[in-house]
């Protein structure tokens, strides 16, 4: 962000786009902003590898962690504390390379209690049908709602339910998949978010199920 001296038409002071502003005695000057010459370190492109294969992996249902990831992880929340999360906990590294455990993965995180006994059925009649005992849902939990994503990562195609999950009360979801993912593994993982968007829990991963 730059700030002006003596108003619009005068100087600015500091970065905009790919110039910045600055004074050299009782000179105001813009430059272009330096451009990097040095070869990257094997340390920063690994960085630059990682950072891209999370983004990538999470991308596909961005607007699910913003909400799963709400005021959790990081100050901020939301698609950042997805990223930060998912690099730190759930990318892994083994001979052949650096990957990502889906078993670690998360679609929200908070103070909600997660589902009880949560179960999964593939119906080639139903689709997918996934339950959940409620012999403990209460006044104050009944209209929490479900946060859901079947996901199949290798072409990165994403089912999700945000605000239009099933309730906790109603102990179970049946979804008709994405035509997309009939016929490919995917992973299923739940979460709770309040009635009041203010809290979610903790989601769960329920495995991997062949649709």
């Amino acid at each position: 962000m730059a700030t002006f001296k003596d108003g619009i038409l005068g100087g600015f002071f500091g970065k905009v786009g790919p110039v910045v502003g600055l004074q050299l005695g009782d000179k105001l000057v813009m430059r272009a902003l330096p451009r990097r010459t040095k070869p990257f370190t094997s340390k920063e492109l690994e960085n630059q590898r990682k950072f891209r294969l999370v983004q990538n992996y999470l991308s596909p249902f961005l607007d699910l962690l913003k909400i799963g990831f709400n005021n959790y992880y990081t100050k901020t929340g939301g698609f950042r504390a997805a990223l930060s999360y998912t690099r730190k906990e759930a990318l892994k590294h083994d001979d052949g390379g650096i990957y990502i455990d889906q078993h670690l993965i998360k679609i929200s995180g908070g103070n909600l209690t997660p589902a009880i006994n949560p179960s999964v059925e593939i119906s080639d009649d139903s689709g997918i049908i996934i339950q959940w005992d409620t012999n403990e849902v209460n006044y104050l939990n009944e209209s929490d709602q479900l946060l859901l994503l079947v996901y199949n990562p290798t072409n990165r195609i994403a089912n999700t339910r945000i605000f239009n999950g099933a309730y906790r009360k109603d102990g179970q979801i049946i979804v008709a998949p994405n035509p997309r993912l009939l016929n490919l593994e995917v992973d299923i993982y739940i979460g709770f978010v309040a009635a009041d968007r203010s809290l979610q829990s903790d989601s769960q991963y329920l495995g991997r199920f062949m649709l």
